[in-house]
């Protein structure tokens, strides 16, 4: 006998999360927007949503199929990829457009202090020339020049100066490569405040487990934690560290739970 509607079982947010990424296990991207459109609302008063490799890896089983689609993402110019440097293999995601905001954001704030006109040029260069034409997240220093005078619509090149490169360094949309001599990393502006976060938040809530007689803790009760040291939530370190191998999610009969996995 069917239930009246207003007996009917609602999922919770968590539920509908849980039946989204099954219907969207296979479908990298798809995961990409759930974890954007779950992007804290602190952090996004600082920065535009980024997302995390490892966050991918605890949403999609098959982490080849992950790695494969997202490079295909990254060569189709749908994602962008930014080096972090938090670990050797840390890697922050974003959609095109969002970095594009981003950059647009800067060029803004530049305009407002007052930066000259023929200097606020090297935005639109930017994302139209660079961003559109190099997919990869580094690019050298004659590659940066070359694609930045490179107007094709007009079949001409513009004049462009260290003085528009060290814009782009000033603003933190691009770090010089520790290793690799004139090459720079594409970064996004504004990120420290979330690197520190992210190491802290990684911490803490490792530290919450670590301290318990038994070193888990249900999902639920561990998302609603809250972390003094971080702008982004618990979801988003659980998510990651999940991903990272740090922390393992077991299925209950009272739920889920999560717990620390010795190496």
């Amino acid at each position: 006998m069917a239930m009246p509607d207003s007996e009917q079982y609602a999922p919770e947010e968590d539920d509908e999360d849980q039946i989204y990424m099954q219907q969207a296990a296979t479908d990298t991207l798809l995961a990409l927007q759930l974890l954007r459109s779950q992007f804290p609302a602190k952090a996004r008063e600082v920065i535009v949503p980024f997302m995390l490799r490892s966050q991918l890896y605890s949403l999609v089983d098959d982490r080849t199929l992950v790695d494969r689609e997202l490079d295909e993402l990254r060569r189709d110019r749908v994602v962008r990829v930014l080096k972090l440097p938090t670990a050797p293999d840390d890697y922050a995601f974003m959609l095109s457009e969002d970095y594009a905001t981003a950059v647009l954001q800067q060029q803004h704030l530049m305009q407002e202090a007052g930066t000259p006109v023929e200097q606020l040029q090297v935005f639109s260069w930017f994302r139209e020339r660079v961003l559109a034409r190099c997919p990869d997240n580094s690019i050298t220093h004659h590659d940066v020049l070359r694609q930045l005078s490179a107007d094709r619509k007009h079949k001409r090149r513009d004049e462009v100066t260290e003085q528009h490169i060290s814009l782009l360094l000033n603003c933190g949309l691009l770090t010089r490569h520790l290793t690799q001599k004139d090459t720079y990393w594409f970064a996004l502006a504004g990120i420290g405040p979330l690197i520190k976060s992210l190491v802290k938040g990684r911490k803490d809530l490792l530290g919450m487990l670590s301290r318990r007689r038994y070193p888990e803790m249900f999902v639920k009760e561990l998302e609603q934690k809250k972390l003094s040291q971080s702008l982004l939530d618990s979801r988003f370190h659980i998510r990651d560290l999940i991903g990272l191998g740090s922390i393992a999610k077991v299925d209950t009969t009272s739920g889920p739970l999560l717990r620390i996995v010795k190496h």
